[in-house]
């Protein structure tokens, strides 16, 4: 990391504020790191260029949209297959992230379907179909008891 990909600690305040919530405005982080919104939009242009901030997102409640079931599936690829299976798992619309990972598994999903039904459509269906899928299992992902 040279010079200019360094963070200080009013970056860093700005990063776990905008961590917390992506559209506050910068009148609002202005109240809480005493810098001018030019310099807090100066330094978040900053953070981006330099990789830092990836991407600004937003926090979805996927179970007022009827997505009620939410599910971590394992996957355990056939040898020298990984590489074309994740670019597959990553199509999907019900496979909201793919991790790549070391271990028992090569693969975690995380999906989101409407009901058992669909769930058992989409690894029965779709998943187990795939070329390269050796192994499969599930995980149900609780709600929180605020949900």
């Amino acid at each position: 990391m040279d010079s200019m990909d360094r963070v200080d600690d009013k970056d860093l305040q700005i990063i776990e504020i905008l961590s917390s919530n992506a559209r506050i405005s910068l009148r609002d982080i202005k109240k809480k790191v005493n810098l001018s919104p030019s310099s807090i939009r100066n330094r978040m242009e900053h953070l981006v260029e330099i990789g830092i901030i990836r991407r600004y997102t937003v926090d979805i409640d996927y179970r007022k949209m009827g997505f009620d079931i939410q599910v971590l599936v394992q996957i355990t690829a056939r040898p020298g297959t990984s590489r074309d299976l994740y670019a597959q798992l990553s199509k999907y619309k019900q496979v909201s992230e793919v991790l790549r990972t070391a271990g028992p598994a090569n693969f975690i999903l995380r999906v989101r379907v409407k009901d058992i039904a669909e769930l058992t459509r989409f690894i029965t269906g779709e998943l187990e179909r795939l070329e390269g899928v050796q192994r499969i299992e599930t995980m149900f992902i609780l709600p929180d008891d605020e949900e």
